[in-house]
């Protein structure tokens, strides 16, 4: 899994236009498809389809497909699934990450007061515009091909940014929608946890996920599971491990990062003692048994 942005950082496909701890904007560009990329987006990102196509799909079940000359807006929180993949020549696009400050900026400039909290979208999605498109433009050629990576000038490029989609949008749906990304949804527990229980997700990932604070995500999951959520999370984690080997062999590393687990040695020492044996003591001990 990739949390995003932190994980672009160091990808030799992305480039840093502009970067302030996990406030950017970066651009991408691959080669050869990309499939099956899953990553949990940690801030707001707005994505700029410059050539090729993405495909999206999210943890409750909807898929969306990005085009050349699209953009894409989620909130943060989501959990997803993403195939990239490039037409004629490679896939480019630009990528917009922003959190609640700026959010709560660009509104507070805006002269709407009231917001409509019902019936907002899930994401926007639109062509991109000529304004927009010579913005991003100039953005590549002054701060990407010169290098000039002054921070100071990241505010202003993402606030200009969320002006010119206001246009597009529309002023009205347009609030509505940033209004919205400061107040996650509340999801149901346990359809969300059966889905994504094998997640290298943090306690606090999963109850800002579910649109709750940890407190009440702690209390809550207790009233339906009747156990602990670091409880239940080793239970099935270990039993989906087990699943697994029962069914195929498979490197231990990988394994453990199937199931969730981050550390291969916290996973291993987790397993001996549900199991008695580590991973591979048990996959020896399953391959002499078929002889």
């Amino acid at each position: 899994m990739i949390l995003l942005p932190q994980r672009l950082y160091e990808s030799p496909e992305v480039s840093i236009i502009l970067r302030q701890g996990n406030t950017c904007i970066l651009s991408k560009n691959l080669n050869e498809p990309a499939l099956n990329r899953e990553g949990y987006a940690a801030n707001h990102v707005v994505s700029v389809i410059l050539a090729g196509e993405q495909l999206i799909r999210t943890y409750d079940d909807q898929t969306i497909r990005v085009k050349e000359g699209e953009i894409l807006f989620i909130p943060r929180g989501i959990y997803y699934i993403s195939d990239l993949l490039p037409g004629e020549g490679p896939f480019s696009s630009i990528l917009f990450y922003f959190d609640d400050r700026l959010v709560a900026q660009f509104l507070s400039e805006s002269d709407l007061k009231e917001f409509n909290r019902s019936s907002v979208p899930s994401h926007l999605q639109f062509r991109l515009s000529a304004p927009i498109e010579l913005f991003i433009h100039s953005l590549i050629n002054i701060y990407d091909n010169h290098g000039i990576k002054n921070p100071q000038f990241l505010d202003l490029k993402m606030l200009e940014m969320l002006h010119l989609l206001n246009q597009m949008a529309g002023k009205q749906r347009f609030a509505d929608f940033l209004f919205q990304l400061s107040l996650p949804k509340k999801r149901n527990i346990r359809s969300f946890m059966e889905k994504n229980f094998n997640k290298p997700l943090k306690i606090e990932d999963y109850a800002y996920l579910t649109g709750r604070s940890v407190s009440t995500f702690r209390r809550d999951f207790k009233h339906y599971f009747q156990l602990t959520p670091q409880k239940w999370l080793k239970e099935r984690r270990l039993d989906m491990a087990l699943a697994i080997l029962q069914e195929r062999e498979m490197p231990v590393s990988e394994l453990a990062m199937e199931v969730g687990y981050e550390h291969v040695s916290h996973f291993i020492r987790e397993f001996k003692k549900k199991i008695g044996m580590s991973p591979k003591q048990f996959q020896l001990e399953k391959y002499r048994d078929r002889f």
